[in-house]
């Protein structure tokens, strides 16, 4: 063994920290003394210890999913940050204590589900909590496969190993601490959060960790660098900002910050707004890993307040509803679209497959939306109002293609070529459109043909005429209250 490691294993960890078998004890508790509003469940275990990794949802009726809306907190990725298990661990007992007490607490359980996962990463934990190496990071996946932990080899960052631009994160060294795994979703730990996020549809998630050498006391959201910005970035700052604003920073002479994470990688962070479009964030706790027992009540409790208000900001501005099928009334998993506010390079975000129901957090003002199904016809809302610190509802209804004139219709508008490289011919067949607008992958406006003949020249110019660049564009055609919609893409040689 290592001098340092030897240094190390002398490094006792305060009593005030929950070891894996204490959180196991005190959820069972919970549990059976609050049977009507928690549900314990083991989501997966451990990659190489075969651990359980615990989730609880907190929410009346508990046992059985109900149409509600659902946030995500989870704690310890990373084995030192145990800071994030403490506000975890608060947080469950704060919520289920204050039920029937608490008017506020009482609502949110009422009418949200709620889902905490104290420890994501059990068997890198027990290292730290043991004293061993109360710096590691990773799991301990053998990646030599020789039956046996080497500190020096083995583990992985499970922080690394979600499946969205996973190639571009990480380190493909195993010794390195921020090893993302030998493919995406190697670990059980990252594929049971990835399978919960896509069985619960989380509008928000706060995954707490702690900087050991970066920035302490910052709250991050996707994503800003190469590949540019989300569709919904100003949403997710304005709420990373408020979000941020109601967490006290240790020394108490201010707040936590908030900043976009840079450039995307195979982060949970990431992989839960890119892939489901949950408002997820990185929650950076205090200005170490590991504090003092006695400053670790006074750190969850402050961190409280930021969990809180997003438990809150559930029911505020924005959109929200169902989606059902016009002659049948069965729940619809169908694309919502907010124009403006949508990537065509990210997966689709739908309505829930159960209920039909979809949440689209906005701020206030005045937004277009597209409903799509294969199969359905597409429906158009224009000027939707969306109020300060409300949801607006909608009831929507989709009605089924069910023979090829209402297919051909919907093909009104041709383009050629499709990708093109300097020019675009859109060609009207057989429709009354009166208007053509062509917006960019971001929402802008490019380019307006009023009153077009059948056969226009797009010289991929914007309206001042000068050349728009290279990527996605959409022409849309508007014929009284439908609009016919075709994506085509511009590659400047």
């Amino acid at each position: 063994m290592s001098f340092a490691l030897i240094f190390l294993s002398l490094i006792t960890i305060d009593p005030r920290y929950h070891t894996l078998d204490e959180i196991a004890r005190e959820l069972d508790s919970i549990a059976q003394h609050y049977p009507e509003i928690t549900h314990l469940d083991t989501i997966a275990y451990s990659t190489t210890d075969s651990l359980p990794v615990f989730a609880m949802k907190i929410s009346d009726n508990a046992n059985i999913e109900e149409d509600e809306p659902a946030v995500l907190f989870v704690a310890c990725h990373h084995a030192e940050e145990i800071l994030g298990v403490e506000i975890c661990m608060y947080m469950i007992n704060d919520l289920v204590h204050n039920y029937g007490v608490d008017s506020l607490i009482t609502h949110w359980i009422n009418n949200r589900e709620i889902w905490i996962i104290p420890l994501l990463n059990p068997e890198g934990h027990s290292i730290v909590m043991k004293g061993i190496d109360t710096t590691w990071r990773k799991n301990k996946h053998d990646n030599n496969n020789n039956g046996q932990f080497d500190p020096d080899f083995d583990g992985v960052d499970l922080n690394r190993n979600y499946d969205f631009y996973w190639s571009e994160g990480g380190s493909s060294s195993p010794p390195s601490e921020y090893y993302r795994g030998p493919s995406p979703f190697s670990e059980n730990e990252s594929r049971a959060l990835a399978e919960l996020a896509r069985n619960q549809h989380f509008v928000f998630c706060n995954s707490y960790h702690s900087a050991r050498t970066g920035l302490g006391e910052v709250i991050y959201f996707p994503w800003h660098g190469a590949c540019g910005y989300p569709p919904d970035f100003t949403f997710l700052r304005e709420i990373a900002d408020s979000m941020a604003k109601r967490i006290v920073n240790d020394a108490g002479n201010g707040t936590y910050n908030a900043l976009p994470g840079w450039s995307v990688d195979g982060k949970a962070r990431n992989f839960l707004y890119g892939v489901y479009g949950t408002f997820a964030y990185t929650v950076e706790v205090s200005t170490t890993c590991i504090q003092p027992g006695w400053m670790v009540d006074d750190i969850c409790e402050r961190n409280l307040a930021g969990a809180y208000y997003l438990l809150e900001r559930v029911e505020g501005s924005g959109i929200s509803g169902h989606i059902y099928d016009q002659k049948t009334d069965e729940p619809l998993s169908a694309e919502v679209i907010i124009s403006g506010y949508y990537d065509p390079e990210l997966p689709a975000r739908r309505s829930d497959e159960e209920f039909g129901r979809f949440i689209r957090l906005l701020t206030a003002g005045t937004y277009n939306l597209e409903i799509k199904k294969n199969g359905y016809e597409t429906v158009y809302l224009d000027g939707i109002e969306v109020e300060q610190d409300r949801l607006t509802e909608l009831n929507i209804h989709l009605r089924r293609i069910t023979d090829e004139s209402s297919i051909r219709k919907k093909k009104g508008i041709e383009v050629i070529p499709n990708p093109t490289y300097g020019y675009i011919l859109i060609q009207l067949k057989d429709t009354n459109i009166n208007q053509l607008k062509i917006y960019d992958s971001a929402g802008r406006l490019t380019k307006i043909f009023k009153n077009p003949e059948t056969r226009i020249v797009w010289q991929c110019d914007d309206c001042s005429k000068r050349i728009v660049p290279n990527g996605i564009y959409w022409v849309i055609g508007y014929e009284d209250d439908k609009r016919t919609v075709i994506k085509t893409i511009v590659l400047h040689n």
